[in-house]
């Protein structure tokens, strides 16, 4: 790469999947001293042609199956394109003389630029530094309790959440095994042919797995946990999760600015769902790490007792840079030294983490907030209900109208029934005012649902 003519600080973009290539190629920028752009494989051609403009990448090492795929790729003007299945990085290999050792960069030079999933607008690039990943590593050999014979499964991206683990891996001398894809039942052979002792999973990808163990299936004893974070998981889920894995697991609270941990959700704290399924610790995030400070604040940035909902604000180690080439949007973020999240949660007087909700989800309706999450949580209870999400929509009396939009089991539309099992469980001024029903809900890449193209849709 440097042998290329590419300059410390430059830009190389990946659109691999999960794969020996991959690492080559991530291991090999960060040691030429380049910045990391690692770009997810299900995004479309708008997002890629963003990010790459956004990112002045100068090099996009990817295979043929993405440039048919993604028309223009091969045009970005100042881009040269390396396809690793056609021998493009072996060319580059033949006439380089190897590094004598990697580049020893500054702690708080960009070592990539991590694109954040853009529910409510163009995504925007988290600049993450050497020491935001050095921090990353030393918090996961702490919680996760990594020894030296680790075996962890990537099932899920290496652009994103697994990726985080492939560094501390190799630091301890691990074996990082790589999956192209992700298929449940798969996954279950996998762990135990090959004594895997750990995986980064969302909850999606939980669900998936418990739906695919065979009956009588136990965890192996080499299996020492499932850490998984990323999306609230479903109560249920959870449960049996923790019943079927023997309550090996283990959940974090964080989010792409500040990777992977503010608050755990330990493996003693699961095991206590497992005495108790009632047990509130169902719907936590865990508590606040050594190391971290958390506050919950109001609006006017006043701290709230402990039970009362506020933005949740942080400060740790790993925190990002600030936003690339957003000096606004990273003076927001950053205001006062705290990373203000954006998501809405309080603290238990044990110290316990519950998230309600995304501040922008929040709805305001005749002067009384209402958090969207916790009317999709009734509504996804409803056995007519098979997917549900809540946006507010204009009113000329409320302000904002509380409406559900909803994926419905089979063919039963049924309104009243939908409003009458959310009045069951909600005050009145949270149930929803209008239920719409649609096929599917707008997802991006990342599965979160695009609530400003359902405002956009239903708004008028």
């Amino acid at each position: 790469m440097r042998e290329s003519g590419l300059q410390a600080g430059d830009r190389v973009a990946l659109l691999l999947p999960n794969g020996l290539a991959y690492v080559e190629a991530y291991l090999g920028a960060i040691a030429a001293g380049l910045v990391v752009v690692p770009l997810n494989v299900r995004l479309v051609r708008e997002d890629y042609l963003h990010m790459l403009a956004d990112s002045g990448s100068r090099l996009l090492v990817t295979s043929g199956e993405f440039t048919r795929r993604v028309p223009g790729l091969l045009d970005v003007p100042g881009l040269t394109v390396l396809h690793v299945d056609q021998g493009d990085l072996d060319d580059v290999r033949v006439g380089a003389v190897p590094l004598g050792e990697p580049s020893t960069g500054e702690a708080e030079a960009p070592a990539s630029l991590m694109y954040t999933s853009g529910t409510t607008g163009a995504p925007k690039a988290v600049v993450l530094t050497h020491r935001s990943w050095a921090r990353v590593a030393d918090r996961t050999e702490q919680v996760l309790g990594f020894a030296d014979d680790e075996v962890i499964l990537h099932a899920a991206p290496l652009t994103h959440g697994a990726g985080f683990l492939l560094l501390p891996t190799l630091r301890r001398g691990g074996h990082n095994l790589l999956v192209r894809g992700y298929d449940a039942a798969r996954t279950v052979a996998i762990v135990e042919e090959h004594g895997v002792t750990g995986a980064f999973l969302v909850p999606s990808m939980i669900r998936m797995l418990l739906d695919a163990l065979p009956a009588a299936w136990t965890p192996p004893p080499t299996l020492r946990r499932l850490y998984y974070a990323g999306s609230p998981i479903d109560a249920d889920t959870m449960r049996e999760a923790v019943l079927r894995f023997d309550g090996r697991l283990l959940q974090s609270f964080a989010q792409m600015e500040s990777p992977m941990f503010f608050t755990v959700l330990d493996e003693a704290d699961h095991r206590r769902v497992l005495a108790d399924p009632d047990s509130s610790l169902v719907r936590s995030a865990g508590r606040v790490l050594p190391g971290v400070e958390l506050r919950v604040t109001a609006d006017d940035g006043t701290e709230l007792p402990v039970g009362e909902a506020g933005e949740i604000l942080a400060r740790a180690p790993q925190t990002m840079a600030g936003y690339w080439n957003r000096p606004e949007a990273t003076a927001e973020a950053l205001a006062g030294g705290w990373l203000h999240t954006g998501d809405v949660g309080h603290l238990n007087e044990d110290g316990y983490l519950y998230i309600v909700d995304r501040k922008k989800d929040m709805i305001v309706t005749g002067g009384s907030n209402v958090y969207a999450r916790e009317v999709e949580d009734v509504l996804l209870r409803l056995p007519q209900v098979a997917d549900a999400a809540v946006v507010g929509l204009p009113d000329r009396i409320w302000g904002e109208a509380v409406t559900a939009v909803v994926v419905p089991v089979g063919s039963d539309r049924d309104d009243e029934a939908v409003i009458a099992g959310c009045r069951a469980a909600l005050a009145g001024y949270r149930v929803p005012k209008r239920v719409v029903w649609v096929d599917a809900l707008p997802r991006n890449a990342y599965g979160k649902v695009l609530k400003r193209q359902l405002r956009a849709r239903f708004g008028s």
